[in-house]
């Protein structure tokens, strides 16, 4: 995870400008440089398309004056007419006639190496058959032969061009190829005849190919009635035909998401018209790589950027840094802490004002904590004074009946020697830590008294864990907790009092119950002991309660803290057993301020 100083958020911030520019730099560059190349794209497709358009009339001008010979040629119209008026058209007649027009057509196969077959017909139907030099054979079927016919309906002796589908010994089983076929009238325009010619797709096809070189483009060449002559179009392309005749000149067209360039020109005599596209997609695939250059030279401008603030910075914030690091010793309670200043700017002020603070600080924490000292101290020992008087009058009046009446006096002397020990542990520095072992010895001493005065009705019940021996403890804190049984649990009981005390460690706690199957108390009562926990040590103390709690929860309060502390849990009738929580230590130590 990046720590987030200064230097982090310089370098962040400066990193997303950087990017942000360069994207939004590369994605201008990109747009203009894409919306240029294309203009110029479609602008040369269409200039190449109205080339190929050109050279498309050529050829069929050419075709025209090849045609044209046939056409007109006064032989051939009198042999055709010859044979359609025999009334018997025999074998040899027919070897005749298509010997003499064999010598007349032989000029035309060999100006035209692209014509594969030629069919000359009269009005009857008779035909005669020609083939091109190469020896390529176009056989004409008699369906062939009627489709041509209903092509030529409704034509006044202009070519007719259509694409067909001829059997063939390749492995398709047929053969592509294009016929162009037209009246033969004179220059009367009577009609005598019918001229068919075959020819490979690659009349056009060496011109169109050339056009749409490469996967992306797509060629179709319509003739006057805008039917289909010669396309490379696959079946599953983006647009049908009726799609691209109603798209106008050099137009850029959607299609499932994908540009298309549409360029279409008309020749002027013979009115076809040649339709090509162009696929965008590769286009707009090459011209991303400049964006991407932009995004990769964005990256490394925010990594040279990175490394230069990063150097730079280290530098420029080291007062900074210093500063910072002197507010952190400061928080964590190191008054004394001071900061060197090695610049004149802005942060020296900072740093001037930084070290007058803390002297400030250190000044008024010392002057505080000395006084808050004295107070506590103050409290601790009037604390440690508050033992019931009460107490140590009624032991002195027990000892004193007991030698007045002449009754045991080893007795007497036991309950001398336990006050004794009382009061010496008592007077001792209240600040001073002592060890569970000792607290319960100390305890050891108070409850025997206790007993003496209540006679046997008393038994007690000590555990203390072995671990827990020598763990140090404040003074006195166990003794107002069982004085509070005494006092308060087992007054005017006739039955046997019962007091357990259990020393114990859970987890890192140290945990004190006292026990007993006294009167108990209500929850009220437990509600307003409690409160004294959760009231700040400025408040006074509660009115209700005894003094032996208060000291208690006051003392704790005063020398762990929070979450330590005492906790009741009794019933009316029931017993008590209060739970003293305090931290495990280690070690003694002489005092200890929250």
């Amino acid at each position: 995870m990046f720590k987030k100083n200064l230097s982090f958020k310089l370098i962040a911030s400066l990193s997303v400008l950087i990017m942000v520019i360069f994207l939004i730099s590369g994605y201008a560059t990109y747009t203009v440089y894409l919306k240029l190349f294309t203009t110029e794209i479609s602008k040369q497709f269409a200039k190449a398309n109205e080339q190929a358009t050109a050279r498309v009339e050529t050829q069929i001008q050419n075709l025209y004056k090849a045609t044209n010979y046939i056409v007109f040629h006064p032989y051939i119209e009198d042999i055709l007419r010859r044979s359609a008026e025999r009334a018997d058209d025999t074998f040899y007649n027919r070897l005749l006639d298509q010997d003499e027009l064999t010598k007349l057509l032989n000029q035309i196969s060999i100006d035209e190496p692209k014509l594969s077959s030629m069919y000359v017909y009269n009005t009857k139907g008779s035909g005669y058959f020609f083939e091109n030099n190469a020896g390529t054979v176009i056989p004409l079927s008699d369906a062939n032969y009627a489709a041509v016919l209903r092509s030529l309906e409704g034509s006044n002796g202009e070519l007719v061009w259509q694409p067909l589908k001829i059997s063939s010994i390749e492995s398709s089983g047929y053969r592509n190829v294009i016929s162009a076929a037209r009246y033969m009238k004179n220059k009367k325009q009577e009609l005598y005849g019918n001229l068919i010619l075959f020819y490979d797709q690659s009349i056009f096809g060496s011109i169109l190919d050339e056009l749409a070189r490469g996967e992306n483009a797509q060629v179709i060449l319509l003739d006057s009635n805008d039917k289909v002559v010669y396309t490379n179009v696959k079946p599953n392309s983006n647009f049908t035909l009726e799609d691209l005749l109603h798209v106008p000149n050099s137009q850029i067209v959607k299609s499932n998401g994908e540009s298309i360039l549409v360029s279409r020109n008309k020749t002027q005599d013979s009115g076809m018209t040649l339709i090509s596209t162009l696929s965008l997609k590769s286009i707009n695939e090459k011209s991303q790589v400049i964006f991407q250059i932009a995004l990769y030279s964005g990256l490394v401008s925010i990594l040279l950027a990175s490394l230069l603030i990063f150097f730079t910075g280290k530098r420029l914030l080291k007062p900074l840094h210093t500063l910072v690091t002197g507010m952190k010793k400061l928080r964590s309670g190191r008054f004394d802490t001071r900061i060197r200043i090695s610049t004149q700017d802005e942060l020296a002020f900072l740093g001037h004002s930084f070290n007058e603070m803390a002297a400030n600080i250190e000044s008024l924490v010392e002057e505080v904590y000395e006084r808050k000292l004295n107070e506590r101290e103050a409290e601790l020992t009037a604390l440690q004074a508050q033992l019931n008087p009460h107490f140590l009058y009624n032991t002195l009046d027990t000892i004193h009946m007991k030698l007045y009446l002449g009754e045991n006096d080893e007795q007497a002397a036991q309950l001398v020697l336990s006050l004794s020990g009382l009061l010496r542990y008592a007077l001792q520095n209240p600040n001073a830590y002592t060890t569970v072992k000792d607290e319960i010895e100390h305890i050891t001493k108070y409850i025997h008294i206790q007993s003496v005065r209540i006679g046997g009705r008393l038994e007690t019940f000590i555990q203390v864990d072995e671990e827990a021996e020598q763990l140090p403890v404040i003074r006195l804190i166990l003794q107002p907790l069982v004085e509070n049984a005494f006092v308060h649990a087992f007054a005017q009981m006739s039955k046997i009092c019962i007091l357990r005390i259990k020393v114990y460690i859970d987890q890192s706690l140290l945990c004190i119950e006292i026990s007993d199957n006294g009167r108990g108390m209500t929850q009220e009562k437990m509600d307003t002991i409690m409160q004294l926990q959760h009231r700040r040590l400025e408040e006074p103390k509660c009115a209700t309660g005894g003094i032996g709690l208060k000291t208690v929860i006051r003392r704790v309060s005063l020398m762990y803290g929070s979450p330590y502390g005492l906790v009741i849990h009794s019933e009316p009738n029931a017993g008590t057993t209060m739970k003293l929580i305090l931290p495990v230590q280690t070690q003694m130590e002489g005092s200890r301020q929250r």
